[in-house]
This record gives C-alpha cells, sequence and structure tokens, in this order.
C-alpha cells in the first residue's frame, strides 16, 4: 500500500478520534448544567397557620340537657340546698346569712316554707332581710309567704320592713292585674297603709307603690288629632 494511502488513513482515523474525545466533552459539560445536576436548595418552612379561636361554649337550656345532665343539675340542687340547710345552724351570723341567700338561688316549695319561717321568727334582723329579698326569687308566692311578707311590713328593723314590701312590690310587677295573688297583694298593702302599727315614712313608700300600680294599670290617653 503507497505511503501516502496510509498516511490518509492514518489522518482519518486520528479526526475521527478527536471529534470524538471534544463530543465526549461536550456531553459531559451539557449534563454538569441540566436542572437535574443543579443543587436544589431545601425549600423554606411554612409559616404556622394561626391557631383558629375557640368557639365559646354554647349557653344550654333545660330543653337542650340530655338525661343524663338534667340528673346531675338535679343531684347538684340538692346537695346545695341540704348543704345550705345544714349551715342554718351554724353559730356564725355570716354563714347563716350566706345560707339563707343561697336557698334563694334555688327556689322550690321546701326552700320557699324555710326562707317565710326565718322572715317572721329569725332573732338576727339580717337574717330576716336577706330572707325577705330572697324571696323575691319566686315566680307565684304562696298564700303563706304573702302573708309572712305582709307581717315583715311592721317588723321592728328598718331594712327588713323596706325589703319586704320591695319583694312584694317586685310579685305585683311580675303578676298580672286581675291575678289573685296581685289583688292580694295590693289590698294588703292597703290595709297596711292604714294601720297605725306601721311606720310613716313607710306607709308613704307603700302609698307609692300602689300609686304607681294604678298608673301601670290605667292606659294612657291617646292624644287628641
Amino acid at each position: 500500500m503507497p505511503i501516502s494511502r496510509i498516511l490518509l488513513i492514518t489522518l482519518l482515523i486520528s479526526s475521527i478520534i478527536v471529534a470524538a474525545v471534544f463530543y465526549n466533552l461536550e456531553s459531559d459539560h451539557s449534563e454538569d448544567e441540566t436542572p437535574g445536576s443543579v443543587t436544589e436548595s431545601a425549600p423554606s418552612p411554612k409559616p404556622e397557620a394561626a391557631p383558629s379561636p375557640t368557639a365559646p361554649p354554647l349557653s344550654m337550656d333545660e330543653d337542650s340537657l340530655s338525661p343524663n345532665e338534667m340528673a346531675d343539675d338535679d343531684q347538684i340542687e340538692k346537695e346545695q340546698v341540704a348543704e345550705a340547710m345544714t349551715q342554718l345552724g351554724s353559730s356564725n351570723d355570716e354563714e347563716r346569712i350566706e345560707a339563707v341567700e343561697q336557698l334563694g338561688a334555688y327556689p322550690s316549695p321546701e326552700t320557699e316554707a324555710t326562707l317565710g319561717q326565718l322572715l317572721t321568727t329569725d332573732a338576727n334582723a339580717e337574717v330576716r332581710n336577706a330572707a325577705a329579698l330572697s324571696l323575691g326569687s319566686l315566680d307565684e308566692p304562696s298564700d303563706a309567704t304573702i302573708a309572712a311578707l305582709m307581717s315583715a311590713l311592721e317588723d321592728q328593723n328598718e331594712d327588713v320592713r323596706f325589703s319586704a314590701l320591695s319583694t312584694l312590690e317586685d310579685f305585683m310587677l311580675g303578676l298580672e292585674e286581675d291575678a289573685p295573688n296581685h289583688q292580694r297583694i295590693q289590698d294588703g298593702l292597703k290595709l297596711k297603709a292604714a294601720s297605725r302599727s306601721v311606720p310613716e315614712d313607710l306607709k308613704e313608700s307603700i302609698n307609692e307603690v300602689l300609686k304607681d300600680q294604678e298608673n301601670v294599670a290605667v292606659p294612657e290617653a291617646e292624644p287628641d288629632n
């Protein structure tokens, strides 16, 4: 084979080798620049969401209570009343007054009878006064309670007298005008207002209560056009 042909073949093979080397170098450089080869930075942590405000507890009335919850409430009431009844025998007057107020928080025929008895017979004026005020928690007073409050209008203690009048007035405001108890209280106050055993300042207050009741009963006349 002529030498020129050999040289030509050698040159051709060298060119192919050089081209292959350059191609490999170019491929390596391209792979280094691909997104997959770039070191990804760690994603920044997301800020924690603010906790949602806790919804306030729903107010529950007796209609929405389950039988078990109603039974628990009844049991608590019985325990509170029993505790107050026991505390009435305390030698500490402040504790006895607290017991009276606690009984007023649980109106029932039992607590009403106890408060009425305290109002008429207890030796401590502050206890009697607390009883007169606590009886105001009743929706519909019994005849005995009305009688006890009427008697308290002649109590030796001024606070007791005015507390009894305040409770009687509250009863009248909460009753229909034609309700039996409303008429009974109104008639009783009229008698006390004319009684000599009732202090004059209390008589004035009784008359003001009766006058207010008359104004409530009589509707205002409509102005003439």
